[in-house]
């Protein structure tokens, strides 16, 4: 098992959505779920994707409330690190990309209402 230490604290999240990798012209949305959330990055496990090489690349993540469509979250994330997960996935962390105070500010949020959709 990989004890890596993190630079910040990450939350569980368990949110359900799709991603796409965003220089990839020929890419188009796979399942995902958000596995962890932290104010600089997240750990999703993706399905679908057959290239491998996602280190260094973008990508977009959107999860929706299980209550409905009316609340929807959208992140953009650089890959740090990318692993074979069984089922043929890949567990990718992410480092999100020039967040906003605003964007921040609705992630420590977040991590501080421990949600969990």
């Amino acid at each position: 098992m990989d004890l890596r230490r993190r630079r910040v604290p990450r939350q569980a999240a368990g949110w359900f959505g799709k991603c796409i990798v965003d220089d990839d012209k020929s890419a188009s949305w796979s399942e995902c779920r958000v596995i962890d959330v932290s104010i600089i990055g997240a750990g999703i496990e993706v399905y679908g994707f057959v290239h491998h090489n996602l280190v260094g690349r973008h990508i977009t993540v959107e999860v929706q409330a299980p209550t409905g469509a009316s609340v929807s979250v959208r992140f953009t994330g650089e890959v740090m690190n990318a692993g074979d997960i069984p089922g043929g996935g890949v567990r990718l962390g992410l480092e999100f990309a020039g967040l906003s105070e605003s964007e921040r500010s609705i992630l420590n949020m977040l991590e501080r209402m421990e949600v969990g959709w």
